[in-house]
């Protein structure tokens, strides 16, 4: 790991810094404020959103937003952030990990941070830019990709990134008949809501998702924004003040630590606060419209629940279709998902969680042999998330209570350094099928945020082989009472069965917010930086994977019903992400040098100056003298 540094004094008393411009305040907010006896760093950053003499950020001209988001971007481009007040280490103490582990999770996370960023600001400029007419702009390459699919309307395909090759992203549309523009509704929202503040509550499981929510809320709803960051994750406040100071020294930025959940409460509660945007949990988010609705009495229930937009969990499926593959397709389909299962511990939102096989497949025995064995080959790391072990361990004692055959796949630690317990590995449970004596449908019905995975079978016997997918998938996971959540899911499909056409109609009806074909469905976050959306899926009335959505740069979703159709290779190709064998440091450093850079010649020479320094300290290092006092540094 590398050595942890003093946070420097500029860096401190900025952190959670107003950058306040002037003492002018809204006296009644200010007021408010004070009288709510919220703790004095919540008053002033309240105070720092509405000052009288800032210009109303729902009001500022295109251009003037513009140019905000470049400075956001050339701040990304300084790298300053990156080590401010050491949050990569940080996050790695916090996700217990040592030793080269942890050195890998500080340079990736530092990576997928700035690239998300990164993609974000540039699609959003691209599209203001375009709409405006700037000279030399052209139409974005996703407009120009337009076709009808049914009563569908698709754009794209457009590939993902250059660090994906053979991957694009589509736009999946429905048309609604009370068709209003995003834009035209956002600008009447925040009209009729000048001098009110959105929250965002803080994300616990993932560093560069809140900062993406502000970005979201400031650029594209045109909300100034207050954090309030998850007690987990304190240290991102050093990094978002350097990323996030135009938006701050303008007044529409700042930023608090968590003080306790009543305060957090009563800064909900006050009527400056007019949206809330939370990643989370259902639970959380139910509690979040509670709090808004005693705050505000004469309100209905509905406006109560349009104040908040949420992206919440999903116990996600992954679809294995039926049909004749290769070994190789069959290991690296379980690869992908055995990579999404561990990754994080399995405290991501968008964790495979139920695998869904045909009862008469006739690969699904050797399938399961493929997956037992990829759980068992890519290491297992902590789980850290609080109450995550424990909430699993009850899941699964459940399912044993029940009769369920229920398996712990254990493997290797991710490092040596790295301790992992009984509860930190993989528990498959074996759940029968649907409608048959001994089906259980626990694993389904909750988000497990941790190492649970399940398997289902559905029973396809009166549909013929090609028609698995739309007859039966389908119908099962669009039906709420039978799974929980609509955030994302995968589908993996044999190159012998490959046939666009077939697919079609499972794209069209499929209910999800992201559908991700032959690739890991994390990929979908990926594409709402790029042009698409990440969120539930609007037909899913219950809100189980939340309300709203982010991304939607280029305007042309609206209120339409809308997913986003990742595709990934053939299976025979090798997936991109491997957790048994992640990519050296240097290179994922060298990866963000290019990344990170608003022009590739520069890309290329931090690339060479960042690979003529390790190889210096690396040379040093085997010098008896002159090692021991590197290795010291």
């Amino acid at each position: 790991m590398a050595p942890r540094t003093a946070t420097s004094p500029e860096q401190q008393d900025r952190k959670f810094s107003c950058a306040t411009t002037s003492s002018t305040l809204n006296a009644a907010a200010k007021t408010a404020a004070a009288e709510s006896e919220l703790p004095s760093i919540y008053i002033e950053a309240l105070g720092h959103l509405l000052q009288d003499d800032t210009p109303p950020l729902a009001t500022l001209p295109d251009q003037d937003v513009i140019t905000i988001a470049k400075e956001i971007l050339q701040n990304i481009y300084t790298k300053e952030w990156s080590e401010a007040g050491q949050w990569a280490a940080e996050e790695a103490k916090l996700y217990k990990l040592g030793g080269s582990a942890a050195d890998v999770s500080m340079a990736m996370g530092k990576l997928v941070m700035g690239s998300a960023l990164i993609d974000y600001l540039r699609t959003f400029i691209e599209a203001v830019e375009y709409k405006l007419g700037v000279e030399g702009v052209k139409e974005p390459e996703l407009l120009t990709k337009k076709r009808n699919v049914g009563d569908d309307v698709v754009y794209g395909p457009v590939n993902m990134s250059a660090t994906l090759p053979g991957n694009t992203l589509e736009i999946w549309t429905t048309p609604s008949d009370n068709m209003e523009s995003e834009e035209k509704k956002d600008t009447e929202e925040s009209s009729n809501e000048l001098g009110k503040v959105a929250v965002v509550l803080g994300a616990g499981n993932q560093s560069m998702l809140t900062i993406i929510d502000v970005l979201d809320n400031v650029l594209r709803h045109r909300r100034p924004v207050i954090i309030k960051h998850h007690p987990l994750r304190p240290w991102l406040a050093a990094p978002y003040a350097i990323i996030l100071e135009p938006l701050a020294t303008r007044g529409y930025f700042s930023q608090c630590e968590d003080v306790s959940v009543d305060v957090t409460k009563t800064l909900l509660s006050h009527p400056a606060v007019k949206h809330v945007h939370i990643t989370g949990s259902f639970s959380t988010a139910k509690a979040v419209e509670d709090v808004l609705q005693k705050a505000n009495p004469t309100l209905s229930s509905s406006k109560v629940k349009s104040m908040v937009t949420s992206e919440l969990g999903c116990a996600t499926p992954q679809i294995i279709d039926d049909g004749d593959y290769t070994e190789l397709e069959l290991l690296h389909a379980a690869s992908m998902i055995a990579c999404g299962k561990k990754s994080n511990c399995g405290s991501n939102c968008l964790s495979p969680q139920v695998v869904v096989l045909s009862k008469q497949w006739k690969q699904k025995d050797l399938f399961r042999e493929k997956l037992i064995e990829e759980l068992k080959r890519q290491p297992t790391t902590p789980c850290y998330y609080p109450g995550s072990v424990d909430k699993n361990k009850s899941l699964v004692d459940g399912c044993k209570q029940f009769g369920s055959k229920c398996t712990t796949i254990v493997a290797p630690s991710v490092s040596e350094e790295t301790a992992v317990g009984e509860g930190d590995h993989v528990v498959l449970v074996e759940c029968g099928t649907p409608g048959e004596e001994g089906f259980n449908s626990q694993p389904l019905l909750v988000e497990a945020f941790g190492p649970t995975l399940s398997i289902i079978e559905l029973d396809s016997e009166q549909d013929e082989n090609e028609m698995y997918l739309a007859n039966v998938v389908v119908p099962f996971l669009n039906n709420k009472d039978n799974i929980f959540g609509s955030l994302s899911c995968s589908v993996f499909t044999p190159k012998s069965k490959e046939s666009y056409e077939r697919l079609e109609k499972v794209l069209s009806t499929l209910n999800y917010g992201t559908v991700a074909i032959n690739q890991m469905n994390l990929f979908g976050y990926t594409a709402s930086a790029k042009g698409g959306i990440w969120g539930g899926h609007s037909l899913e009335t219950l809100g189980q994977s939340g309300n709203g959505n982010i991304g939607d740069l280029f305007g042309i979703i609206g209120k339409n019903t809308a997913k986003v159709v990742v595709y990934g290779p053939s299976l025979e190709t090798k997936p991109p992400l491997d957790n048994a064998s992640p990519p050296p440091t240097v290179v994922l450093d060298i990866v963000r040098e290019f990344v990170c850079t608003d022009s590739i010649l520069k890309g290329m020479g931090n690339a060479l100056a960042l690979v003529i320094s390790r190889t210096f300290y690396g040379t040093l290092s085997y010098l008896p003298i002159v090692g021991r006092f590197v290795g010291s540094k």
